[in-house]
Order: structure tokens, then sequence, then C-alpha cells
């Protein structure tokens, strides 16, 4: 539909009927940008429009989520293919903003028992959660009830602190925690309800790396509870939900049913006797060395081959299958292969933490990772990397794993990672393209609501074909697209590229890089691409775009020998120029019929030529008979004279 923006304007109208007011900037809701609106079709109807960049791949399931205990996303609006999601205000302050001291009896009412319904609910649409944390939790005035903010609107766990994050994802970076289980989401509540049952955060002041440390080096229900006033019923609940073993963890049909008097039971992590030192650290736990072993990684290389790590298990542990399997990983890997991407330790490490804690995520390449949340680490280190080699390394990962999963699948990896990696595998092959444009097509692949992530037009979020080329089409003026970076890289950049033919695929058209493969200039590629584009998802002029390509395009006709041919076809191309149509503007010079007939034509010329040459060549004795007849009559002058002038006239129509 229809929308409306005023040059310099800071009030933006979509589907003629939300009024969007961008100089209103309110707190970020959901982890996304958030700004007032208005329904203009209804007196006083205030809302928030929120300017997603990365959200969910799973927005559309998304949007038509409904429960009492979240904000609903009430509707979703593009504008000039930027997508804004509209909802309701929050009922009232987020916990961030005042946790307080709940007594047991709310806690219960108010944030287990209604918390817990939303997760079944998720949990029966195979939805996570991924968002619970106080600054996305409301709270009504006088009311101890709790109301989560919108779900999706940012990528899974990207927003969450680490102190809300269960281990197994607490490791990673926060764009490569992935989509997560109902595991997490119980985790994420159990800090919550800790958090509104002692008044504070736990662990309060201790940075991000030293959370971690403590959580491995005691576990993270003591790290959290110890030293804490937690109320008595509430202990056997959080000690549950807070386990760093997933499986102890109660489901959201436990929680439904929670009463004071009901006594959660914890299978208790039994430390060794005697530690084991990496990197100046004492290790008591198997999942306690994974991590260390992720941190010293050259250390951790030297202790399996020298066998500590599996007689440690052994004697301090009693884990004789565990360390069974660590040597098996170390006789299989440690001779390393060969990949010149991949250090010889990197498989055997890689095979190990999987043996030592199933439920750690990947750990390859220096990097914490769930597979599946490569593409969302691509689009991160593209947009805002941590490191400067973070976007070629994160690249080199993904591009190595779908194209090697074989690699993986004989490191006997945890059945969610072997999952993910060959989900990653067929999408790859669906794609079907490799190296570099593989890994730029990837995020798009998987999450048609990503924006296209040229630096060009990255600020303005478009994540509709049709609306990159609007903004192609205000944004072809010499300012900022100079004629040698036009004659150099073309229209688009490789990110464009790649959304283009990303969308394109989606709708089964043919893969658009094929016009790149045919040997054309970058332009007249583009061009190509951007015709296809147009034809497809938006009929609406690119005049500004045209009309820049004007020129190149007449430089084009030099292919046609006729110059009345070339003159017609100048007119039809600025005329087609000026409608903006860019089908029509190709189809005036890439014309095979019309080619074929010029040069067939300038073929019968050339040899009408030749002809005439032949007459003008006739035998001298001929020659001179003919001179006598024709000087009594006159009829030799014109016959030199109109022999001459057809030549001249195939000459300027052909041979110029």
């Amino acid at each position: 539909m229809a929308d409306t923006q005023a040059d310099n304007s800071q009030e933006l109208l979509i589907a003629e009927r939300y009024l969007i007011s961008l100089d209103r900037k309110q707190p970020d809701l959901g982890g996304c940008a958030t700004y007032g609106a208005q329904d203009m079709t209804v007196s006083g109807a205030s809302y928030l429009a929120m300017a997603p960049f990365a959200p969910s791949p799973r927005l559309t399931e998304i949007m038509f989520f409904r429960h009492e205990s979240v904000i609903s996303i009430q509707t979703h609006e593009y504008s000039q293919g930027t997508l804004w999601l509209l909802c309701p205000h929050p009922p009232g302050p987020s916990l961030a903003e005042g946790l307080g001291l709940w007594t047991e009896n709310q806690l219960i009412d108010g944030v287990i028992r209604p918390m817990a319904a939303l997760l079944q609910r998720l949990e029966a649409e195979k939805l996570t959660c991924r968002s619970i944390r106080p600054d996305n939790l409301f709270v009504g005035q006088g009311l101890h009830k709790v109301v989560l903010g919108p779900l999706g609107v940012a990528a899974p766990g990207e927003k969450q602190p680490i102190l809300f994050e269960p281990l197994s994802s607490a490791v990673c970076r926060p764009s490569a925690r992935g989509e997560g289980t109902m595991d997490c989401d119980v985790f994420s509540l159990g800090v919550v309800i800790l958090a509104l049952a002692i008044g504070k955060l736990p662990l309060e002041g201790l940075s991000d790396t030293d959370i971690l440390k403590r959580r491995f080096e005691i576990g993270t229900p003591a790290a959290y509870m110890d030293g804490h006033n937690v109320p008595v019923g509430l202990r056997s609940l959080l000690t549950a939900m807070l386990s760093d073993d997933p499986v102890s963890r109660p489901s959201p049909r436990d929680l439904v049913t929670i009463a004071p008097s009901k006594v959660f039971t914890v299978r208790p992590v039994i430390p060794a006797r005697i530690p084991l030192m990496i990197g100046g650290n004492a290790v008591y736990t198997p999942q306690a060395l994974a991590w260390y072993a992720g941190r010293h990684p050259v250390e951790f290389s030297a202790l399996l081959q020298r066998k500590v790590v599996s007689n440690w298990l052994v004697r301090e542990l009693e884990l004789s299958v565990m360390a069974g399997l660590i040597e098996q990983a170390s006789a299989s890997f440690l001779p390393a292969g060969g990949s010149k991407m991949v250090d010889p330790a990197t498989m055997v490490i890689t095979h190990a933490i999987s043996v030592l804690d199933p439920a750690a995520p990947m750990f390859w390449g220096g990097t914490w990772f769930w597979p599946e949340a490569l593409p969302q680490m691509v689009v991160q280190a593209t947009v805002q990397p941590s490191t400067p080699d973070e976007e070629r390394t994160v690249r080199n990962v993904l591009s190595f794993m779908t194209a090697n999963p074989d690699a993986f699948m004989s490191a006997h990896l945890p059945q969610r990672q072997s999952h993910q990696i060959t989900t990653l595998s067929v999408a790859a092959r669906r794609i079907g393209t490799r190296g570099g444009d593989l890994v730029r097509r990837f995020p798009y692949e998987l999450n048609r609501f990503l924006p296209c992530l040229s630096k060009r037009c990255m600020e303005a979020r478009i994540s509709l074909p049709e609306g990159l080329l609007q903004w192609l089409n205000r944004h072809v003026g010499i300012e900022d697209l100079p004629d040698e970076a036009l004659g150099r890289s073309g229209f688009l950049d490789d990110q464009m590229r790649s959304f283009l033919e990303a969308n394109c695929a989606r709708q089964g058209i043919v893969p658009l890089s094929q016009s790149q493969k045919a040997g054309l200039p970058g332009w007249l590629a583009d061009l190509t691409v951007l015709a296809a584009v147009q034809r497809k998802f938006d009929r609406t002029p690119l005049s500004f775009l045209a009309q820049r390509a004007l020129p190149l395009l007449e430089t084009e006709l030099r292919q046609w020998r006729s110059k009345t041919s070339r003159a017609r076809r100048r007119v039809r191309l600025g005329k087609a120029a000026e409608d903006g149509n860019l089908g029509t503007f190709l189809a005036i010079v890439n014309d095979p019929t019309g080619l074929r007939l010029d040069q067939r034509q300038a073929q019968e010329a050339e040899a009408e030529i030749s002809n005439l040459m032949r007459v003008l060549d006739e035998a001298p004795e001929r020659k001179a008979a003919k001179d006598r007849e024709a000087r009594n009559s006159g009829e030799f002058f014109s016959l030199l004279t109109g022999i001459a002038v057809a030549m001249v006239s195939i000459w300027l129509e052909f041979c110029r």
C-alpha cells in the first residue's frame, strides 16, 4: 500500500493509516529500535512502531502468535521496502526499572505460572522465546504479574546478557547462540525468578568472564544463590531451573502446576578429588574442562596426547567410558590432515569437547557457536565485526562446514550439532553456488526479513527487492555513484546482487548471476538483473536509473551497421529511459532478430559494392567500345555518376 514521507520529514505514514513519529524515539522494545505511532483511523489510538534490523527467521510464525502473557505484534507494514512492526504499549514499566522484592506467592501467581503457560504454548508451536530478561518483562501499575515484550523482533538470544543464558549459549558470542531450546528459556526464567526473590541480580559487579569462571567453578545454582536469602519453598525449584544440565531442568508443564510444596530433585555434580590444572586454573568437572579447553587449546591438545585427560577422568571421577571416548578421539584425529584453514589440533579438540560436555556448543576455529547460528554470525561480522579478522574467519568456517559436512560427521558430534550441520549442508546444495557467493547468499536465503547488507543502503533496512530498486533509482547520481565506480563495478555491489538473487530464487526465478557469467560488462549485467526484478516485483518506473545508464547503453548501438537503424534506436532508447521500464529499455539494444537483419543487410550491401566494383573493372576493350557509344549519347557520364552515388550511399549507411 502507499506510504508517504516528505523530504526531511520526521513523520512517516504507512499503509495510509499508521503515522510514525521518527522524532519520538522510545526505549528499545524486545531489543529493537522503537518509535511512537498513531492509528489515524481511530481517534486516540496509540501504538509503538518497531524498526527491526535482523529479526528472527521465524518472524512470520511469531507474528500470528497470541498469548495473554506476551505483547503481540498487531500488524506489520512495509515502507519503501523497509519493515515496520506495530504493537500496543507495555502495561507498565519494565523490571529493569526496579526489580522490587516479590513474595513466594506473588512469584508463583504472577511470574511462574503465566510465563510457564506461555512457554508451553510456544513449545507446542515448536518455537522458542530467547528474550526473557528484566528489560523485556513489564508489570502493570499496582500489579504483580509480568508480561513479556514482543517475540522475534531481534535475532534469537542476541540481546540476552550472559547472566540470563545457560552455559550452552553463554560461552558463545551473542550472534552465535542460535535459536536455542525450551531448556534455555526455562533457565532464563529461573534467573528472573531468583532476581525478584532476592531483590537484585546475582553476581552483580562481575565481568562476563568472571561470571563464567564462577559458574564453571561451583556450578550455576550455587554461584547464583549462595549468600542470598532464597525462600525455602523456591530453593529446589530454582536449583532445578538453573541446573547446568539441561535434562535436569523442569519442563513448562512442570512449572504450570507449581505449588509451594512441590519439590524438584537434581542429580548432584560430583567434583574431582584432585583438580586438573590447565592455563593456571584448577578444573574439577568435565564441563569446566571443556570450557577451559577452548580457552587454552594448545595446552589441552598436549594434555590429550600425553593421556593426562583420560587418566584424570578415570582416576579422579571414575568416568571410564568418557575416558575411552577421549582416547578414541585422540587416536582418530591427532595426526592431522590437511585443510589449510584448520590447524592440526582442531578436529580432536572439537571432538574431545563434545565428549566432555555433550550439551556444549561446537568449538571450532577458536570460536564457540551453534552451527545453525552461522548465517547470523555472518550478518554480525559484516555489519559490526568485533575484530578485524572476524568476517574472514566466520566466512571461512561457514564455507568449509557446508562444503565438508562429512569431516564433522566422522567426529561423532552430539545429535543437535550434527543435525544443524546437515541442515546447513542441504541449504548450501539448494543455493547452488560456492565460495564467497554462497556465504553472502546464506543469510538472505535463510531469513527473508533480513535487510540488504550493502554498506551503501544498510541504514535504510531494505528487506524487499522492490525497495532496493526504488532506493537505487534515488541514488544513481554522480555524487552517489561516480562514473569510474559505475564503469568498474556496475550499479550493484556484491551484497546487493546476493540479496536480489536470494529473493528471486525464492520466487523460482533462474539465478541472476548467470547474466554476469555470460561475459557482459558489469553495468550491463546489473541492468539485466534489475530488469528481471522490476518485471517480477514492481512495475514502478525507474527513470533516473535508466537515464544514468543511457550513455552506456548508447555505446552498445555500435554493433548495428545501419546508420539509420542506429539513429532510430537511439531515439527509442531516450524515450524508454524516460518511461523507466528497464525491460523495454534493454530490449532496444538486446534485439537478436533486428541485429541479424541489420547484419544481413550489411552483407548484402557489401556484396552490391563488390558487384559495382566489378562493373567498373570491365575489360578495357569492352569499356572502350562502350565509351564511344556512350559519349555519343551522353550515357557514359550518367552511368559513372549512378555507380558512384550508389557506392557512397551504401558506404554511408553501413560502413561508417
